[in-house]
């Protein structure tokens, strides 16, 4: 998890040297798995955050989504802005809706909001294939490999290249998360959409909406939406007008 849930004091030096880090290491284009190391043992006294086996390490990569051969904990890439992969996929159902996932209530970013139907980050050593498959399984609980199944066209479509989105919160501890994403898109079948289980607890159920009604909850301020599907969602949109075109 990348929340820190301990009340921690958090000076103003401590955000400006992680300013001046994330300058530094310019998302990890600039940074050594030395110099990543000596901060992370670091910032694990400060913010006491003890090591796990089961912490979710990313690779870290430059702006096309290709490793730099640098390695970093989840929380630790959030805090400093090193550049990680992320995967979304939109699907739809036979009728043209949207399936929304709505992130579990216990969820550390964005609880009990909208997002895209998968939304989740490579690990260290998957490829954009493997992180796929592995999310879809995490969250929906159908598996790649029987997509000719569950997938109306057996296949999922890429949207476009990798590209970079950056966004910051300003609590503390800060979250710099600085993702390269690609989105896939695709259209469930009636059986896939009846085998939908969510396996993991990240997900509390689908939600089903026309685009037109999701773009009218992304027109409302404060509307319950998760940054990431207000982010994926217009690519989407301008894919399937071009498609219709």
């Amino acid at each position: 998890m990348s929340k820190f849930t301990d009340p921690i004091p958090f000076p103003p030096s401590w955000l400006a040297e992680l300013d001046a880090l994330e300058a530094r290491w310019r998302g990890g284009d600039a940074a050594t798995q030395p110099e990543i190391d000596q901060a992370l043992a670091l910032w694990r006294r400060r913010l006491q955050r003890s090591a796990a086996p089961d912490e979710e390490r990313f690779d870290i990569v430059d702006s096309t989504g290709e490793p730099l051969g640098l390695i970093a904990p989840r929380w630790f890439a959030h805090l400093t802005g090193l550049r990680h992969r992320v995967v979304h996929v939109l699907l739809t159902t036979p009728q043209g809706l949207l399936a929304l996932q709505m992130r579990a209530h216990d969820k550390d970013e964005w609880p009990d909001r909208l997002d895209t139907t998968v939304a989740g980050h490579l690990k260290a050593g998957q490829d954009w294939e493997m992180g796929l498959a592995s999310e879809i399984h995490e969250e929906i609980g159908l598996a790649l490999e029987d997509r000719y199944r569950w997938l109306a066209e057996t296949r999922l479509i890429a949207i476009g290249g990798p590209f970079e989105r950056y966004n910051r919160d300003a609590g503390l501890p800060p979250i710099r998360n600085r993702q390269v994403n690609r989105v896939f898109t695709g259209t469930l079948s009636a059986w896939g959409l009846a085998h939908v289980t969510f396996v993991d607890g990240e997900v509390g159920g689908l939600y089903l909406t026309s685009p037109q009604e999701l773009q009218r909850l992304l027109d409302v301020p404060n509307s319950l939406v998760a940054p990431s599907l207000r982010g994926v969602f217009p690519i989407w949109r301008r894919f399937r007008q071009g498609e219709a075109t």
